[in-house]
């Protein structure tokens, strides 16, 4: 062998053994570091699921997921987050109560009365698009807890050169227990924020 041949095996061998040693490392550091699977899923043992719950519930999320149109991703067993912190999608879970809080300053819509069912909250003033959440024509009660006085607007899309229709608004603080008896129950497609 020539001697640059034997440096470069040197040289190769070395890289082979550095990348193998991270390797390693990587690995057990995978093994040691729980999965966020098994976060979620024991997060759903503690909430009360049993494990064919949780696993529904966790085809429900990804399902969700996959079909968002804005960035987002899964911060606990139930909850879907986008990437700003603008926006924030509660999952209903079977045997869990239901999450009817909506913290200050947010607009927080459900899919079912009585504040019950999937949970969409809003932070960020702005229009939403309600079908980037997949939650367009799914709206039955809601609260604008955004500061005092601040005004959603709700609208319906119809097409045509004015697509967007305005419906009502509601004035914070304000709730609605049920759109059953109106109009506008599960037709309801953007908001205004505020």
């Amino acid at each position: 062998m020539t001697k640059t041949t034997k440096r470069t095996m040197a040289l190769l061998s070395g890289m082979a053994l550095a990348i193998g040693v991270g390797n390693g490392a990587a690995v057990a550091a995978d093994q040691t570091a729980p999965s966020s699977e098994s976060v979620y899923a024991a997060e759903a043992g503690a909430a009360g699921l049993s494990a064919r719950q949780a696993g529904q519930l966790q085809n429900r999320v990804d399902a969700r997921l996959a079909n968002l149109k804005v960035p987002a991703q899964q911060v606990s067993y139930n909850e879907i987050r986008t990437t700003d912190g603008s926006a924030s999608i509660t999952l209903s879970s079977p045997g869990v109560a239901a999450d009817s809080s909506c913290s200050y300053t947010y607009l927080c819509l459900w899919a079912g009365a009585n504040w019950r069912g999937d949970k969409l909250s809003f932070f960020k003033c702005e229009f939403r698009d309600l079908g980037d959440y997949g939650f367009d024509n799914r709206l039955t009660s809601y609260k604008n807890n955004q500061s005092s006085g601040t005004r959603a607007k709700f609208y319906n899309w119809e097409g045509g050169s004015s697509p967007w229709v305005y419906k009502f608004d509601s004035h914070a603080y304000h709730t609605e227990d049920s759109l059953a008896n109106t109009p506008w129950d599960n037709m309801i497609d953007g908001v205004q924020v505020c």
